[in-house]
């Protein structure tokens, strides 16, 4: 009997023993999921950008007091063609230990060209002279980025979960804006500048505000490549003068405000891992 004991006593201590075995030994350590958004990247995108408007007023003038030279001074406007875009970004991400938050720095070159035209609706048929009706035609043309594009630079905050990056945007923005004006001006048979022709270019800074989101590429060789998506509106907003002369020698003035550019991308970036500015 003591025999028979003995023997289911060992029976029973012999796996007890091998469990707590399994739970002194060290556990293995958890494989973390969380990607590390750190570091320097460099970028492409392409996209497109549309939504700008010219509005243009114009003074009433007068013909020697006698003629009127302009006899409207209604405003007028008229939109610009949608234009693709595409150019380089380039960054620096840097998370905050033990949080989701990012925080980068970016900067960004593209190209943009806008463009629009219309006839200015002031324009009729008027007599300069007695008895010589004149038939007028004219176009406004504004054009937006057309010398070297646009370029930005400013910041983002975003929230990372895990291979998705959620953020918003902020950058100065620098680009140029360019009007023209082409009219026919023939008052008189004598004049020295039977046309008119004017133009105006300025250099513009402004802002843009978005936001996005970035998701990098969960395969195995892959790990620092990301796809973005992102909104951005660029607060353009700039009014301009320009003047010239036509036949009679009477200085002719437009004033031209421009609005702003929405705008949209899809960008690949490659983070390197552990380099920093």
């Amino acid at each position: 009997m003591k025999k028979f004991t003995s023997i289911v006593a060992l029976l029973v201590a012999l796996p007890l023993s091998a469990l707590a075995a399994d739970f002194s030994a060290p556990l293995p350590p958890a494989a973390s999921t969380t990607h590390a958004w750190d570091g320097l990247y460099i970028g492409g995108f392409v996209g497109g950008a549309s939504g700008a408007q010219a509005h243009t007023t114009e003074p009433i003038r007068l013909d020697n007091f006698n003629f009127w030279f302009r006899p409207f001074s209604s405003p007028y406007g008229y939109g610009l063609d949608a234009s693709p875009i595409g150019g380089l970004t380039v960054g620096n991400n840097l998370q905050i230990p033990q949080t989701p938050v990012v925080l980068g720095i970016e900067g960004e070159w593209g190209y943009l060209g806008e463009y629009g035209s219309g006839r200015d609706v002031n324009q009729l048929a008027y007599s300069a002279l007695i008895g010589d009706v004149v038939s007028e035609g004219s176009s406004h043309r504004t054009s937006i980025g057309s010398h070297f594009g646009y370029g930005l630079i400013g910041g983002r905050i975003g929230y990372a979960l895990d291979e998705l990056l959620i953020y918003v945007k902020a950058a100065a923005l620098f680009t140029t804006i360019d009007t023209n004006y082409f009219a026919v001006k023939k008052e008189d048979v004598i004049s020295p500048l039977p046309h008119l022709s004017m133009a105006s270019a300025v250099n513009e800074l402004s802002f843009a505000v978005g936001g996005g989101v970035e998701y990098a590429v969960p395969l195995r060789g892959f790990e620092n490549v990301s796809i973005k998506l992102e909104y951005l509106y660029f607060a353009v907003s700039n009014t301009q003068p320009s003047y010239g002369y036509c036949s009679c020698n009477f200085k002719w003035t437009t004033s031209d405000t421009v609005s702003g550019i929405h705008s949209a991308k899809l960008g690949l970036n490659y983070r390197f891992s552990g380099i920093h500015l």
